[in-house]
């Protein structure tokens, strides 16, 4: 064997090429039988990208808006949603936790049954509660609310739980092997310790129910999602886009905020 091909390093073993041209090939035919289920045609899409840009640069672009007022009430409103839905959420998925979790509760069905709640909760999407809860109250900033509490919940408590077995264990077995109740263990080691933990999910979820409430309020759940699908419906597109690029930037605002408050509250 030759120097230059002893010091050539392999990138990769044939058998992780081999593994990656199936996953290639796999992908490629459900790609194709994808596209063939729901009669999607690629190319027809790029076909009709000029009517796209159109409708972009000529009836979306450029924004033009008056109701400005009204526009910071709706953004107000949105804010308030995810605000109050995630504290009300959070306070119900703190106490939910503390049963979810083995280490504290030592029921299993119990164990058992929050967490399957906590799933079936988070796994239904909070546009889907908007759905059911739209037709059951009607339009309104309190559906908002109270899909957005029902998804969030769910979310929450699951991740409190997978948060308070992270840190019990070692430190929950030192301090009851010095005859410590169940009441100071879980004040003096358990929360101390989740408690960053707690507010980073808590931050987290206050971003993310920014984003859905925009959306919930396109079927009628209020904030400025409902005032965006008014303009939409009247075919006001630049107010629309107005109405976008402000959320958009309220939004990144938000995620730079939290993203400031995580940092500070994990160190």
């Amino acid at each position: 064997m030759h120097k230059k091909e002893a010091d050539k390093i392999a990138v990769a073993s044939k058998e992780s090429k081999r593994v990656m041209n199936i996953f290639l090939v796999v992908l490629a035919v459900l790609f194709i039988g994808a596209t063939a289920f729901s009669k999607f045609n690629p190319f027809e899409m790029l076909a009709t990208q000029g009517e796209f840009w159109r409708f972009i640069t000529q009836d979306f672009l450029l924004p033009k808006f008056k109701n400005w007022g009204t526009l910071w009430d709706s953004i107000a409103e949105t804010i308030a949603m995810a605000v109050g839905s995630t504290g009300v959420s959070a306070v119900i998925a703190f106490l939910l936790a503390f049963l979810g979790t083995s280490s504290i509760c030592r029921l299993k069905s119990v164990n058992y049954v929050v967490r399957m709640v906590a799933s079936v909760l988070r796994n239904i999407p909070a546009l889907v509660w908007a759905f059911i809860l739209v037709a059951a109250f009607g339009i309104g900033t309190e559906t908002g609310v109270i899909a957005l509490c029902v998804s969030t919940v769910g979310f929450l408590t699951r991740s409190f739980i997978e948060t308070l077995d992270e840190v019990a264990g070692e430190n929950m077995e030192a301090l009851k092997s010095t005859g410590a109740g169940i009441l100071p263990v879980i004040s003096q080691s358990i929360l101390p310790a989740a408690l960053p933990g707690f507010i980073a999910w808590f931050l987290y979820c206050i971003e993310t129910n920014i984003r859905a409430s925009t959306i919930l309020g396109m079927v009628g759940a209020g904030g400025i999602g409902l005032l965006m699908n008014g303009y939409i419906k009247q075919y006001n597109y630049h107010a629309a886009s107005t109405v976008i690029i402000v959320v958009a930037v309220v939004i990144i605002g938000v995620n730079i905020l939290t993203e400031y408050l995580r940092k500070i509250t994990l160190k």
